[in-house]
């Protein structure tokens, strides 16, 4: 070792703290998914930026082996520290796509964020919701989750009837958060199968919030499930933020008000989601059915929150999904935040990520087997 490190130039020097510094965020990133955001808020920053942290692990390990370096085990052994952490961010399987229709005894779960029916930032425009309804169509989910769901009572935007229409069903939660005589805001649960019972959690104070949690329990034969539904506490970025972050990433240009203020919004959304989680957790655990867990999480793999929720259950993705498992596709950086969980007595046959960018969120579909 000592006969390498003569043996560095300069520049090899500088790459080499370099390497230390970015070695040093990587560990701390494995702290992210078992820290408290409530106690330990720093941490959860380094969760959020460990797919960046991953990316330099692999430019420094492709530097060393260029320069036939022995330090080329200094990022190899850090990344493989955290090879759980890895394995829940990337899929290293082939993955395997939901057919259709779904074999007839299998639970085919969606969930899906949708904006309202409408792309980010945009208007309602019918195109987008009748791209929309042709994937629902298309895969024709026994349940499906919806959040920011969108209905008018009457017209071409009663989504609720269309959504009936297209499953063939008329067992539905749709739970109002914001409305009025002509049109509503909130979540909604379609199930092919008879709904036996069905409420909501309160994640937030604010009645008007979209950040909430349904669930139904439905009966499928002699078996009796249950279905959550969550959307954990959005970043609630504003327009000005979104420019910022353009700037940043199209410019390189940062300024310390700017980011101290995203810094701030992105603190109260990881303690707020881990309070939320314990709540859903704290049902659930009194739940006398075997669950499902599946919706917009606004956190990514290597969170408490997400780590949390996923304890005694198992995680879709990590079950069959492949690749980068991204779900998100808006203007913040594109990471996976929308989940499909189980009870252990479900087998999870398939997973797959639907890429088409009508909402901000891309629709997340699995098979399960209850045994």
């Amino acid at each position: 070792m000592k006969a390498k490190k003569k043996q560095l130039t300069f520049i090899d020097k500088i790459f080499l703290w370099l390497n230390f510094f970015l070695c040093a965020c990587l560990l701390l990133s494995y702290l992210a998914p078992v820290a408290d955001p409530a106690k330990y808020w720093l941490i959860a920053f380094f969760g959020l930026a460990y797919p960046l942290f991953l990316v330099g692990g692999v430019i420094f390990i492709v530097y060393w082996l260029l320069r036939k370096s022995i330090w080329v085990l200094l990022p190899v052994i850090c990344i493989a520290i955290g090879w759980s952490v890895l394995n829940k961010n990337i899929g290293f399987r082939s993955g395997s796509t939901p057919t259709t229709p779904p074999p007839s005894n299998d639970i085919r779960i969606m969930t899906y964020n949708v904006h309202n029916f409408k792309r980010y930032g945009a208007k309602n425009d019918a195109s987008t919701k009748k791209e929309i309804l042709a994937i629902i169509n298309e895969n024709q989910p026994d349940i499906i989750g919806f959040q920011e769901f969108y209905s008018r009572r009457h017209g071409q935007y009663d989504m609720v009837d269309s959504i009936q229409q297209i499953l063939h069903t008329t067992n539905y939660y749709f739970e109002e958060f914001e409305h009025n005589s002509t049109e509503a805001i909130g979540m909604a649960i379609f199930s092919k199968y008879p709904i036996v019972a069905h409420g909501l959690i309160s994640l937030s104070d604010d009645k008007t919030s979209g950040n909430q949690c349904l669930y139904i329990d439905v009966k499928k034969g002699v078996q009796t499930f249950r279905v959550y539904s969550v959307h954990l506490q959005s970043i609630r970025f504003d327009p000005e933020d979104y420019r910022y972050l353009s700037m940043v990433s199209g410019q390189g240009k940062a300024d310390m008000g700017s980011t101290k203020r995203l810094g701030s919004k992105l603190k109260i959304a990881f303690i707020k989601r881990s309070a939320q989680v314990a709540k859903i957790k704290d049902h659930a655990s009194a739940c006398p059915y075997p669950y499902i867990i599946s919706g917009d999480f606004n956190d990514t793999p290597s969170s408490f929150a997400v780590n949390q929720m996923s304890k005694g259950l198992k995680n879709a993705f990590c079950e069959k999904g492949s690749g980068l498992g991204r779900t998100y596709n808006g203007d913040f950086p594109n990471y996976q935040i929308d989940y499909i969980m189980a009870s252990p007595v479900f087998d999870v046959m398939d997973y797959q990520i639907i890429e088409k960018r009508l909402s901000d969120h891309y629709p997340v579909c699995s098979d399960l087997v209850l045994k």
